[in-house]
């Protein structure tokens, strides 16, 4: 009977536990069923979000500018790390990092730490052979600019995010940004993926085209940084359009870097490249005539006591075409004094300036010019040349464009986008055909004289201004910014080039100097790479009793007239 009670007892207290055990599994496979089972998907079949690669973008051309590659990253999941001098030892052979910059690393975060960030597709291969507990790694894509820093300063840059921080790559994000790849990742118990597959494809986005071309992009860089390493420059701009549709060719800054356009988004004071406003606009409201002479002081003209306007060259009575030729400051300011301040608003606005162009560009600066009711005759005649008004390189640019295109202003683009855009004539076709002529004597016999190109017709204007000094906020005199804008070939235009030096150092500060013969080596390339005919009628024959033959194998060179110098 003893025996058969202590049996009993010993088989109750066998099948005690199983009754909360019974009910523990009742609770987990029933109860919490549905809970648990998410749980275990989430920890073994994971649905991972993967970037996918943004769009290309390509010169005018078809040529990669911007590109989209694979990458790898690697991090450590600290929860999962019981001996990080361990995992370090084991990785720095895998990635060619020290221990101790791995610990370093190891250090930061919370609980994911980065350790290496562009690994190569063998680095990312042998990690995942590597099957180290608590190591993961993941796929990105990295931004590659296969033509290096060229046309950074329009590009822009991808932050870590893959998101554009500047440039193109910001203004045009949500085109070139595709939507992200979903991947269903089933892990084993220590976290390594046993299974992998794309559980949603992501549409490519198509390439972006620019009005960009390489090679012109190219040669404006080049001839920048020449001209900074001889001039000593403290910022500069070369850009060039195609004035019959618009189209940027290339934008070069110095100095260079992805996170500033300067031809975009800097403002200055131009100078005397400003008179093709005043210019234009008199002719085109017939208040002066291509004829009327205007009788500019012998180069010292009292505007308002105390304030005296200067001539670098003295001149006497001279035309407007004279006034932009020999760029007299005194015969300008005598023209827009005839205009008045109501037409020449009107037409600094119609040139394009105190408004955004709307380019296809971030961070664009509108530029300013004071309130009509402070336009005081002396403000009127400054900024007839130039002064007191702010512009950026860009809007010079298409406002001499649009003399190039018959008189009608276009919209200025970096992105191939649609058709042309006209924006409105500006002035008549018979003042603009005055205007081109003009500008042509500018460079045929006046302070242009550098930026001449044999065989080809050059229209353009000189301008010199005094910067802003920062410290006092007047103006400098000895930093100026020196420019040259033109078009060729005159007859039927092609580019449009602005020229910009801030701040040349030594003697060489004015636009003739500093900035036409940058022009002229510019022009030089272009027709080289375009082919252009010439357009320049032929030079007649000398009499015969004076001409003489050159050496055999010399070329006799042209005689040029003396550059003259463009009014600061």
């Amino acid at each position: 009977m003893e025996t058969r009670r202590r049996l009993s007892l010993a088989t109750f207290l066998a099948f005690l536990p199983v009754v909360p055990l019974s009910l523990r599994l009742a609770q987990l496979q029933v109860v919490e069923h549905r809970g648990l089972a998410l749980r275990a998907d989430d920890e073994l079949d994971r649905m991972a979000v993967e970037a996918a690669p943004r769009a290309p973008i390509l010169d005018r051309e078809g040529r990669v500018l911007a590109e989209s590659l694979p990458s790898w990253a690697c991090f450590l999941d600290k929860r999962m790390i019981k001996d990080p001098g361990k995992i370090a030892q084991e990785l720095s052979g895998l990635l060619g990092v020290s221990v101790a910059e791995i610990l370093s690393r190891y250090q930061t975060g919370r609980r994911f730490a980065w350790i290496k960030t562009d690994l190569d597709y063998d680095q990312a291969s042998a990690l995942k052979k590597a099957r180290i507990n608590g190591l993961g790694v993941v796929s990105r894509q990295a931004r590659f600019y296969p033509n290096g820093s060229l046309a950074e300063n329009v590009l822009g840059l991808v932050g870590s995010d893959g998101r554009g921080l500047s440039g193109i790559e910001y203004s045009k994000n949500a085109r070139l940004e595709a939507a992200p790849i979903k991947i269903q990742i089933i892990r084993d118990g220590a976290g390594h993926a046993i299974y992998e597959d794309t559980a949603q494809d992501s549409p490519e986005p198509k390439p972006l085209t620019l009005t960009i071309d390489r090679n012109i992009q190219f040669y404006a860089s080049q001839i920048l940084e020449e001209a900074a390493r001889k001039l000593s420059i403290k910022n500069g701009v070369i850009a060039v359009e195609d004035p019959r549709t618009g189209a940027i060719l290339a934008m070069a800054d110095y100095p260079p870097t992805p996170l500033r356009n300067e031809a975009v988004q800097e403002m200055y004071e131009p100078g005397s490249v400003f008179k093709l406003v005043t210019a234009g606009a008199a002719l085109n409201e017939s208040v002066i005539t291509p004829q009327e002479t205007f009788f500019c002081e012998n180069g010292a003209y009292q505007i308002a006591p105390g304030v005296v306007i200067h001539d670098v060259e003295p001149q006497g009575n001279l035309a407007i075409g004279g006034i932009l030729r020999y760029s007299s400051n005194i015969g300008i300011s005598k023209v827009v004094a005839k205009l008045g301040p109501d037409g020449f608003y009107s037409y600094v606005r119609a040139f394009g300036f105190t408004n955004k162009t709307g380019i296809d560009f971030p961070g664009e600066t509108s530029g300013e010019l004071r309130p009509l009711s402070q336009m005081t005759p002396v403000n009127l005649a400054a900024a007839s040349y130039g002064y007191g008004v702010g512009v950026s390189p860009i809007q010079v640019l298409n406002a001499y464009s649009a003399v190039a295109n018959g008189g009608i202003l276009m919209q200025p683009r970096v992105v191939e986008d649609g058709a042309p855009e006209e924006i409105r004539r500006v002035v008549s076709a018979k003042t603009d055909a005055l205007l081109v002529k003009m500008f042509e004597g500018v460079v045929e016999q006046g302070t242009g004289v550098p930026a001449q190109i044999p065989g080809y017709l050059v229209a353009g204007k000189t301008g010199t201004a005094r910067m802003i000094d920062p410290k006092t906020r007047q103006y400098s005199r000895t930093a100026y910014n020196a420019s040259f804008v033109g078009f060729l070939p005159a007859s039927r235009p092609r580019w449009t080039i602005l020229i910009l030096m801030g701040d040349p150092k030594g003697p060489r500060y004015y636009g003739d100097e500093a900035a036409a013969p940058y022009f002229g080596e510019l022009a030089r390339r272009l027709i080289a790479l375009s082919g252009a005919a010439p357009d320049a009628p032929p030079d007649p024959p000398a009499p015969r009793a004076l001409q003489a033959k050159p050496p055999f194998g010399v070329r006799a060179p042209a005689a040029l007239p003396a550059a003259l110098r463009v009014s600061p």
